[in-house]
């Protein structure tokens, strides 16, 4: 019948499901213009385009299908300006998260890039101070660590929310030093926007990168301060050491990547 259209024709036009289109009759959202009543078949006409097009609209906004149908069914002029302004700051607040998220990624990017081709031995950089989240707590484990950045991963994440590879640890050279049982002073995770939290300060910093897939912080840690002296320097503060590559990232032992640094006195 002309300006009829059924179910399918309807869900074909709007690429909407059917069941979607059955469940909008249910509740009441977008009732059919005709249902026959010995088949079942729903049938819609031309002048309720409209009427979905603002459902569909409404929807993709977010705005719940329960908000809708009392829009649809009852609406001011002001009303509706009210909750377009809603959606419309929802909106803005999730195009910034997403440019940060997009922000984290090219920069997550980018280090594991420098990773495959950083240099091995031990030298100088100059670097600018950093942001960090720090938190200084005594534990002997890795495991200790995991728990602990449990613990403050809901506070952290919005400023990194991708922490793979972001994640470090710092050693006093008290503890680096102790005969008995090796001791972490704390872990630290670098921020990657200024955030009014802890810095590592800028200046010179002895660098080193293993590629070994077990952990010897005591063993990097003689290698830099040798390597510092040999230059005629001191070393001061913590060694902070943190993976880049992890078993996360690849399965390959000989990609895995630790960085172990140390400030150099200026």
């Amino acid at each position: 019948m002309k300006n009829q259209f059924t179910i399918g024709q309807m869900s074909k036009l709007y690429d909407i499901p059917v069941k979607t289109l059955r469940y909008y009759d249910e509740i009441g959202l977008f009732t059919p213009f005709h249902t026959d009543s010995e088949t079942g078949y729903r049938y819609y006409r031309a002048e309720q385009f409209q009427q979905l097009d603002m459902i569909s609209f409404l929807k993709g906004l977010g705005v719940p299908l329960k908000e809708i149908k009392q829009k649809m069914e009852h609406s001011t002029l002001d009303q509706f300006l009210h909750t377009l302004e809603k959606y419309e700051e929802t909106t803005r607040r999730k195009m910034d998260e997403l440019q940060t998220t997009h922000r984290h990624l090219s920069q997550k990017i980018q280090q594991l890039q420098l990773a495959k081709t950083m240099e091995r031995g031990p030298m100088l950089s100059s670097l600018p101070k950093r942001s960090i989240w720090k938190e200084e707590r005594s534990f002997s484990s890795l495991d200790d660590m995991e728990v602990l950045l449990r613990e403050i991963k809901k506070t952290v994440n919005h400023m990194t929310p991708i922490m793979v590879g972001s994640v470090g640890l710092f050693v006093s050279p008290d503890n680096m030093s102790r005969e008995e049982g090796f001791i972490y002073d704390g872990l630290y995770i670098l921020l990657e926007e200024e955030s009014g939290y802890d810095i590592l300060p800028e200046g010179t910093y002895a660098t080193v990168y293993s590629l070994e897939d077990r952990r010897r912080d005591s063993f990097y840690y003689k290698m830099l301060v040798h390597f510092v002296s040999g230059l005629g320097m001191e070393t001061e503060g913590p060694l902070y050491t943190r993976q880049i590559v992890d078993s996360f990232i690849s399965h390959m032992k000989d990609e895995r990547l630790t960085e172990y640094q140390i400030k150099v006195r200026d």
